[in-house]
This record gives structure tokens, sequence and C-alpha cells, in this order.
């Protein structure tokens, strides 16, 4: 009628298909109604799976794929509800110079994938952004920063400054990446948000304020490719040290080597989550590993363990270490 397309964009999809690629039928007996999938999974589910398909192609829906689906939901939702959990004390966002390395870092690699995820989400390459998304996920928010943190989080002093820097950079990650998955998963959007701390929730009154905010530009303090690698490496040994039932923790450990990377002891500890890393230790040694011509060598931690932190840095047993008998003091 006005000589233009009615859309700005035209997508065109495959059939929906078993996990065999066979047409769905009554006669076989493969038909996955989505209103069962709604009731044995939920909805979120259902639009998550939409979203992890290739739709250039036939999509695939089956029991195992929808499984595979609600595991990725769930490691989406656990990581909402950590990050809320620890950021419910917090009154204000730190300044950006009082941030630590380990926090610069991950805001700065944050930013990186967010901005990535969202490029791909304005194409419409759903399965691209949230494959981004799950292995920042995975791999450096859930298997570095948020375990790394435990520790600021749970001993340092209630309003010490790295743990009120952790706690701000959990806060504008989870409001960010909030912003990226809403339209996707919108009513579990709508439920962070209805829990969500005064911090994060602001004025907000529900889900449709919600607008996607940048995260602040942060500058990697330092290329980690090399402290990576090296802690790579320390946990290859560590997974054996634990299936011979040697250690429980990496706690009880010591890490000797020259160790390049963040100039904070507390940093480098935290980052290999261990009670020491220096240059030479009387503990047993317990293994060794070479990254790029360099010998590291971990060692039984010499002294007692914090019954607070669970740190091996005590004077004596049942004796609480200096920084948790000042927090406690």
């Amino acid at each position: 009628v006005n000589d233009i397309s009615p859309y700005k964009t035209l997508i065109t999809h495959g059939f929906t298909v078993d996990e065999k690629g066979e047409k769905m039928s009554k006669s076989k007996g493969n038909v996955i109604a989505p209103d069962k999938v709604v009731n044995q999974y939920g909805s979120e589910i259902l639009r998550l799976w939409v979203a992890l398909s290739d739709y250039q192609t036939d999509l695939k829906i089956s029991d195992g794929i929808l499984k595979q689906t609600a595991e990725q939901y769930r490691k989406i939702r656990n990581t909402f509800r950590f990050l809320l959990a620890n950021v419910d004390d917090l009154d204000a966002i730190v300044p950006n110079d009082a941030y630590g390395e380990l926090d610069r870092w991950i805001l700065a690699k944050a930013g990186e994938v967010f901005a990535s995820v969202k490029a791909s989400f304005e194409v419409n390459d759903f399965l691209r952004g949230f494959a981004t998304l799950n292995h920042f996920l995975t791999n450096e928010l859930s298997g570095i920063y948020m375990d790394i943190c435990k520790d600021r989080l749970y001993c340092d002093a209630k309003d010490a400054q790295t743990r009120r820097a952790a706690q701000s950079a959990m806060a504008l990650i989870s409001k960010s990446m909030l912003g990226l998955v809403a339209p996707v998963l919108t009513y579990t959007a709508d439920e962070i948000l209805e829990y969500a701390p005064a911090i994060f929730k602001g004025d907000m009154e529900n889900i449709f304020d919600l607008v996607y905010e940048e995260l602040p530009l942060m500058e990697t303090p330092f290329d980690l490719s090399a402290i990576m690698a090296v802690r790579e490496g320390f946990y290859e040994e560590v997974d054996k040290l634990r299936k011979e039932k040697t250690i429980k923790a990496t706690l009880e450990l010591e890490l000797i080597g020259e160790v390049e990377g963040f100039s904070s002891d507390k940093d480098m500890e935290d980052w290999f989550v261990v009670s020491a890393v220096k240059s030479s230790s009387e503990g047993e040694k317990l293994a060794s590993f070479e990254v790029d011509g360099k010998t590291y060598s971990i060692h039984k931690a010499t002294a007692h363990k914090c019954p607070r932190c669970w740190k091996f840095v005590s004077a004596s047993e049942d004796e609480a270490c200096a920084r948790c008998t000042e927090v406690v003091s």
C-alpha cells in the first residue's frame, strides 16, 4: 500500500524436528507439544531453547536437548542469585579508582563480552550471543572471579575497600547482564527485579523500566595470558592431588616460583586460592609443573589453619590469623 515493507527485517527459519532430524508426526509418536514443554520445564526453558537454536537450519527438540537447555538456564539463574545475594548490604558503587586489579580485570572482560553479545543479538544471532555469554559465565565469572571473591566477601571487614569494590563490580555486572537477557528470560528477569536490593533496582518499578547499561570503561591491569597459563598448570596438578586424596582444599597449599602478575600479594593468593605465593617454602613438596620454561612447585603450607578464613596462615592451632583477629575485634 505504501510502497515500503511493513517490517525492518525478515527472518526465515527451518522446521522443528525431533533429535534425529525427522519430521514430527502423530503416527511416529515423536511430537513434542509446546504446552507439554511449558508444563514440564516452564516457559523460560522453551524461550531459551528457541534462543539457543540455529534457526537457519531445522530446529531439533527432544527431552535430552531440553534438559541441556534447563542446565544452561540454571547456570544463568544461579549466577544472578550469587551476585545479588552478595550485594545486599552495598549502599553505593565505589569510584573507578577504588577497584583492585582483579575487579578491573573482570569488569574489562565483562564489558568486552557484553558488547559482543549485544552485537550478536542486534543482528538476531541469538545462538552466538548466548554461547559467548555462557562461556563467560562458566569460565571467567563463575569459574574464577566469583570463586576468588568468596574470601574477601565473607572474611574481610564489612566496609573494607576490597569487599566493597568486589560488591560494586558484581552489582554493575549483574545489572548490565540482566538488560541483555531480559527480552528472552522475561519472567526470570521480572523475578530478579522483585527481589533485587535497592542499589540494583534504583528507581525501576517493574521490568519494563529496565534499560541495558554498558559497563564503565575499564582497562585490564596487565596481560593475563601468562598468569592464566600458570593457573591452568597449577590446577592440573591439584586435580591429581585431590584424586590421590593428598589434599582436600587448595588453601592447604603454597605455590612456589616466580609468578608475574598482580602487584598485591592478596590478589595473587586469591587468584590461585592458596595460602601463599612465594619464592621458597619449607613445607613438603607435593608436585611441580612447568609453564613457558619456568618451573613451579606446590608445597604443603607450613602455618596452621585459621578457624575463621581457613587459610593456613595462623601462628598456632585454634588461633585466628592476623587479618581475622583485626576484623573480629
